[in-house]
């Protein structure tokens, strides 16, 4: 397949000509002067590496977070999200050990599917919930849970994330860090001595940078203060401008270099949706989650009006970090693909757009709109079909109004 684009974020610059894709892989570019015969003209467009989303529980109406409900089903998750330009990403799913085993084991034999390049379990072993640092009770580690994870994981588990002042947590730290899983840090309240004793037995990931840890104070620089100035931590961050303030986002990357920054969605099962009223997940009578309501800009909120969970895509945050924060895309995308590529051991592989690697790319318009997503060379989205990508027994289920 021969593809012709004025604007080619490639990695060693923004190239006018054609790339050649041949077996899934990107085999050749040529420049425009080459004036040759193509299979797609993308002029007017921009193409940049498909997004690599580490740290993603769902959308469109599915559901990974609850394995064993009737809104899990990978394939149709998978078809959802590559309408967001992802074509890799890490399911981020429940902490049973059958939905582990589920998602290690699935395949896309038609390879129409953003690929699966690991697997990222956010918990159990968390002890903060919200940004007011209420105590979930501080679980101690099961150290033969731990164990089941990885064998059910089959290779696949990529990062798990624990509260570095949980009981048990720095032996687990080490466990997973010498059995090749990377570990995060996440929903804690540790203090900087707490944090950093984490990072010393070998946490390297910030999860969601900002989210449910300890801010910045100037008599302790918490959780948030350790990630930021210890150089073995690379940063999750969403940026949709409201889980983490743009201003804020700004000062991170005053303090760490663009390259130890790793985009994320974070998105739950609602995201995606329509605008509305509906059922929510919890089934705690005293929560204000019963529930949730999609706003008129697609924000995810609870009846009192608190964020509940993250609605905007990796492209949407590309978009704010380039038109709010002035900052040149071909440096956003780095944070969205090649960024999580090296931090997780595939970028001879995936992450960019380069002669040798897989062909996966996005085309986006002006508004930062997909257009059309390849994985491996394979078409996987495309706007034009029109495909209803919602789970419509979800809304049929729970949308009330």
């Amino acid at each position: 397949m021969i593809i012709y684009c004025n604007e080619i974020y490639m990695e060693d610059g923004i190239k006018d000509g054609y790339l050649i894709i041949e077996n899934e892989k990107f085999v050749d570019f040529q420049p425009k002067e080459k004036n040759l015969k193509v299979d797609k003209d993308y002029s007017g467009y921009r193409i940049i590496p498909g997004i690599i989303d580490t740290h993603n529980h769902g959308g469109f109406g599915y559901d990974l977070l609850r394995g064993k409900s009737d809104y899990f089903n990978l394939t149709g998750y998978l078809r959802a999200i590559a309408s967001n330009g992802v074509t890799g990403v890490f399911p981020t799913c429940d902490t049973d050990v059958d939905t582990i085993k589920k998602v290690a084991n699935y395949t896309d034999p038609e390879k129409k599917t953003p690929n699966i390049l690991g697997i990222h379990l956010e918990g159990p072993w968390g002890a903060r919930v919200g940004e007011k640092g209420v105590n979930t009770g501080y679980p101690k580690v099961d150290m033969n849970l731990a164990k089941e994870f990885l064998k059910a994981a089959n290779g696949k588990l990529k990062l798990i994330d624990i509260a570095p002042e949980v009981e048990g947590a720095i032996e687990a730290i080490k466990f997973f860090v010498s059995n090749g899983v990377k570990v995060g840090a996440y929903h804690t309240n540790a203090n900087y001595t707490q944090a950093n004793a984490g990072i010393d037995a070998g946490i390297t990931v910030a999860t969601h940078l900002g989210n449910v840890m300890t801010g910045l104070h100037h008599r302790d620089i918490g959780t948030l203060g350790a990630c930021l100035t210890r150089d073995e931590v690379d940063c999750e961050i969403i940026c949709d401008g409201l889980h983490v303030c743009l201003e804020m986002i700004d000062l991170y990357f005053k303090i760490k270099d663009y390259s130890r920054f790793i985009m994320i969605s974070d998105n739950v099962s609602f995201a995606g949706l329509p605008e509305g009223k509906y059922k929510g997940m919890s089934d705690d009578p005293k929560s204000d989650r019963q529930y949730i309501y999609i706003d008129e800009k697609g924000f995810i909120l609870s009846e009192t009006g608190r964020l509940s969970g993250s609605s905007k895509p990796v492209i949407f945050g590309i978009k704010n970090l380039v038109e709010k924060l002035n900052i040149p895309l071909e440096t956003v995308i780095k944070m969205s693909s090649l960024n999580p590529a090296k931090k997780y051991g595939f970028e001879n592989e995936k992450g960019s757009i380069k002669i040798g690697k897989d062909g996966d790319f996005v085309v986006i318009d002006d508004n930062y709109n997909v257009i059309e997503t390849y994985c491996q060379g394979n078409k996987i989205f495309d706007i034009k079909d029109n495909e209803i990508l919602y789970n419509e027994d979800f809304i049929k289920t729970r949308k009330l109004a």
